[in-house]
């Protein structure tokens, strides 16, 4: 079991697991797998540097999913 403020090893794996079902905003996500929205959304934010996932924006929220 992780400490606060450490992150899980398998985040990323959780993650991209979820995005393959679909498009998903970063609060449901959060809510899914568990974990603060705005930790999320730097984990995310991180990931699409990475390019590992794509960020779209849909009405006035953002999503994200697998490249």
């Amino acid at each position: 079991m992780s400490k606060e403020g450490e992150v899980p090893d398998d985040l990323e794996y959780r993650i991209i697991k979820e995005l393959k079902k679909g498009l998903m905003s970063v609060s449901q996500l959060a809510k899914r797998l568990g974990i603060r929205r705005d930790f999320l959304s730097g984990y995310l934010e991180c990931l699409r540097h990475q390019k590992k996932l794509e960020k779209l924006e849909v009405g006035k929220a953002y999503v994200y999913t697998v490249k």
